[in-house]
Parts: C-alpha cells; sequence; structure tokens
C-alpha cells in the first residue's frame, strides 16, 4: 500500500489526503499562528483508515507548546525552592519568616545558622537579641 498524509486539524479533525499535497499543507501552515498550525504526518494508507474522523484527545501545536512551557516554567520554580532547601542560591523566605525561626531557636548556634550573611536590619537586630537572651 502507498504512503499517504494525515492531517490533523486543530478543530479535532482528521483528514487523510494524497502525499503529493504535502507541500501545499507545509506552505498553508507556514501561514497560520502557532495555535493554528496542523500537525502533519506521513503513514500508512492502512493504518489511517483506521484513524477516526474526529479525535477527541488531540492537541495542536501551540496547545503543546503551551504546555511545554508552562511545565518548564514550573521545574524552574521546583529547582530554585530546592536549591534554596539544600541551602545554595537565595532563599525566598521574608524577613518575617526568618525572624520567626529566630525566636525559635534553642540555641546561639541554631541563631547563627539561620541568620546566616542576610544583611536585612530587622534580621540582623532579631538574631542580636536572641543571641542576648542566650548569654
Amino acid at each position: 500500500m502507498a504512503n499517504v498524509l494525515v492531517v490533523r486539524k486543530t478543530d479535532r479533525t482528521i483528514h487523510v489526503v494524497p502525499v503529493e499535497q504535502e507541500a501545499f499543507y507545509k506552505s498553508m501552515n507556514n501561514r497560520l499562528k502557532a495555535n493554528d498550525r496542523m500537525v502533519l504526518e506521513v503513514m500508512s494508507e492502512e493504518e489511517a483508515k483506521k484513524l477516526p474522523f474526529y479525535d477527541k484527545n488531540f492537541k495542536g501545536a501551540g496547545a503543546a507548546n503551551a504546555e511545554i512551557r508552562e511545565k518548564d516554567e514550573r521545574i524552574a520554580e521546583l529547582e530554585q525552592r530546592l536549591a534554596a532547601l539544600q541551602g545554595g542560591g537565595k532563599s525566598e523566605e521574608t524577613a518575617q519568616e526568618k525572624i520567626a525561626r529566630i525566636n525559635a531557636a534553642t540555641s546561639l548556634e541554631d541563631v547563627i545558622l539561620i541568620t546566616g550573611d542576610d544583611e536585612r536590619k530587622t534580621v540582623k537586630d532579631a538574631a542580636e537579641k536572641k543571641a542576648a537572651s542566650f548569654q
């Protein structure tokens, strides 16, 4: 059997056309916005006959790119949180949260570790006050 071109449109319809029309569909696809582009696939005629006319699960190229972008942002956020938990990078902890941790510290060493190289005046003042309570 011969190969055919399967065209999956953003309206979730699937069209089977001769392979000779691939150049036409590619040029038409290049004129569309990223979210409106069709997915073109060459496959055997037998497999193409098994495809439904309407695909409920199909996501166009634009939707796939948006999903990838969202996942990349989520991964970057999680990597940043992991680095903060492991001690690398800048922590996104607010001064109020850090002061609460300082006030809950049970030893002078804990206060020094929590304060670290934080340059905020309120954090330094809370650390000095807590350190004075241990002496």
